[in-house]
């Protein structure tokens, strides 16, 4: 980088660090994020924009909050819990993400499960990697004569808007709690990918039961964790849900929301990141 740009750099982040410094009363607060460093779109970016609170994936003495922030389907946060021995660190345990994982967690939790064997299954399914965040779903014609590594296969949810779109529903989590869903709509010929026609911000218990969301607040105590986003997709034929994916370095609030709905979700989740800090901060 050149010396002109990493000096404007730096400048930059001290003034917003002395914001920051004087939002909080004289003193900054700490998120330390290991071992990726969040991007702006992240919610942990925003959530910490909001609260006035420092970002850092350098593991500093006595930080406000500590989350295991790595974009990988299946890590290890061991480095951090041996820098932080004393403390609760976000996420410590979630260290795989991939789908068939997801899945036997899921089938524990809810009883059912979305993986098929493609072999057996009669009728279409849906093929997509194991990695996560790959977006490459496609729907297949079962039986088929083998399965290709690296894939697995699921069930088609019917989760239909209208003719022309479907609807996910994306579900934060947060030490437990879900403050809000958001309702993603696509068109049909891109439901398997980002593009997002546009999104909806409900009220949790608009869109799920209430034994609906103590399941879904179970099955992420059960993948490790605290804090994460859940693809959701209720199906039209039996009304259940089904989680598909689990997103422990989420980007959000999803496009398509108003500038309102975006403030007033972020809001919401810095105001339960704010209170488990407290709680934190209570118990030490």
């Amino acid at each position: 980088m050149p010396l002109t740009e990493r000096i404007l750099k730096d400048a930059k982040g001290l003034l917003g660090d002395s914001l920051k410094y004087l939002q909080n009363g004289m003193r900054l607060p700490v998120i330390v994020t290991w071992p990726d460093f969040p991007s702006k779109k992240t919610t942990i970016h925003k959530i910490a924009q909001h609260l006035g609170f420092r970002l850092t994936n350098k593991c500093l003495g006595n930080p406000e909050l500590i989350l295991y922030f790595e974009d990988k389907t299946i890590g290890s946060s061991e480095a951090l819990k041996t820098a932080y021995p004393e403390r609760r660190i976000l996420n410590a345990d979630c260290t795989d993400i991939s789908k068939e994982h997801t899945d036997a967690i899921h089938q524990r939790v809810f009883g059912y499960s979305t993986i098929i064997d493609p072999t057996k299954h009669q009728g279409d399914a849906v093929q997509k990697s194991s990695e996560n965040a790959l977006h490459d779903g496609r729907i297949i014609h079962c039986p088929v004569d083998r399965t290709e590594p690296g894939f697995v296969y699921q069930l088609v949810i019917d989760n239909r808007a209208d003719e022309n779109h479907v609807v996910d529903m994306r579900v934060p989590v947060i030490d437990g709690q879900i403050p809000h869903v958001y309702k993603k709509f696509k068109k049909n010929a891109v439901r398997f990918t980002n593009e997002v026609s546009y999104s909806e911000l409900h009220e949790t218990a608009q869109l799920l039961s209430s034994e609906e969301i103590n399941q879904i607040s179970v099955f992420a105590r059960e993948m490790g964790a605290d804090f994460c986003e859940v693809d959701v997709l209720r199906h039209a034929s039996d009304g259940r849900i089904y989680i598909v994916d689990l997103n422990k370095t989420p980007y959000g609030p999803p496009a398509g929301l108003s500038k309102e709905d975006v403030e007033m979700a972020v809001g919401r989740l810095a105001a339960l990141v704010a209170r488990f800090a407290r709680k934190r901060n209570s118990e030490a």
